[in-house]
């Protein structure tokens, strides 16, 4: 009878695994909607934003773009899968053929397609620098990043600018490629571009990116103190630790069964004080870290240990 009631049990977990993959709705009969660039516009600006309506139940989308079309295609610029609902990118002057199709995991939209044809604005300081890389308001916790754009058509330079919060140029450097290495100092720093050429210039393209390179002071345990012993389960944590200026830091909690701290017991993040419940007769071994939204981490506080009896 035991057996039994197990095997009912364990049919009864796979079915609900097999209605959660009956129930996510199939795609096959849905149509993806295009925005833009629709069928037949001529778009001026060679950085094209493409953007299509969202579909109810779809994880991602695939979207592929054909120059200048998908049946005589000279190559296909584009092939990527996203999870939002736009995509921007840089072209040149020329005919272009787009389509998206809506995915799940088990299963997918047709394609749906518009063409259209970009025409290079013949005023250069009318075009646009498109940032790749770091994303904007990235942290990061490391002083020197790569920064990277699109190419401009007919750009024989860019011009890189660092800003401080007052907007006050620290930084301007000038390459003929479309990636610079470049040192940041710690804080929230503006980096701008644009293109120029032999009389014009774009505007200035901007995004901000925070470095915070620093790590977080080392937590100090007070309580519950070494050796300490208690009847209750719940445990009352109590540390204290200087804090650091940067991004915003937090401390998590390890408490292990063990001396050689293999067994963990609970891992958690955490303020001071915290109320942990724990389980009775038993001995612990305890310490914290701080960590930052950087990435930074402390060295670990001093192993503490407590009998719960």
């Amino acid at each position: 009878m035991k057996k039994n009631k197990i095997y009912l049990i364990a049919l009864f977990a796979m079915c609900i695994g097999c209605e959660e993959v009956l129930f996510e709705e199939n795609l096959t009969e849905v149509k993806t909607v295009l925005i833009a660039p629709s069928e037949g516009v001529s778009v001026t600006n060679t950085s094209v934003t493409f953007s299509w309506e969202a579909v109810d139940q779809a994880t991602e989308y695939r979207l592929q773009l054909a120059q200048p079309n998908f049946e005589n295609a000279s190559q296909v610029i584009v092939d990527t899968t996203v999870t939002t609902t736009n995509f921007n990118t840089t072209l040149v002057k020329n005919g272009y053929q787009w389509r998206v199709r809506a995915q799940n995991s088990g299963s997918n939209t047709p394609y749906t397609t518009a063409s259209f044809t970009v025409f290079e604005n013949e005023d250069f300081s009318a075009r646009e620098v498109l940032l790749t890389a770091p994303q904007n308001n990235e942290i990061i916790n490391t002083t020197e990043t790569n920064l990277k754009w699109q190419a401009v058509t007919a750009a024989t330079l860019y011009r890189v600018q660092l800003l401080n919060g007052s907007d006050e140029i620290i930084s301007d450097k000038t390459t003929t490629g479309t990636s610079l290495p470049i040192t940041f100092p710690e804080g929230i720093t503006k980096w701008q571009v644009r293109a120029e050429n032999n009389t014009q210039s774009t505007l200035y393209t901007t995004r901000t990116l925070t470095v915070d390179s620093k790590n977080p002071k080392k937590p100090v345990a007070t309580a519950p103190v070494n050796d300490a012993s208690q009847s209750v389960a719940t445990v009352t944590f109590n540390w204290t630790r200087e804090a650091v200026e940067g991004t915003v830091e937090f401390d998590s909690i390890y408490i292990y069964k063990d001396q050689q701290l293999t067994q963990l017991a609970t891992k958690t993040k955490v303020t001071s004080p915290s109320d942990i419940d724990l389980e009775t007769g038993a001995t612990y071994y305890w310490f914290l870290k701080a960590f930052d939204q950087a990435g930074n981490q402390s060295e670990s506080s001093d192993v503490l240990r407590f009998t719960i009896n």
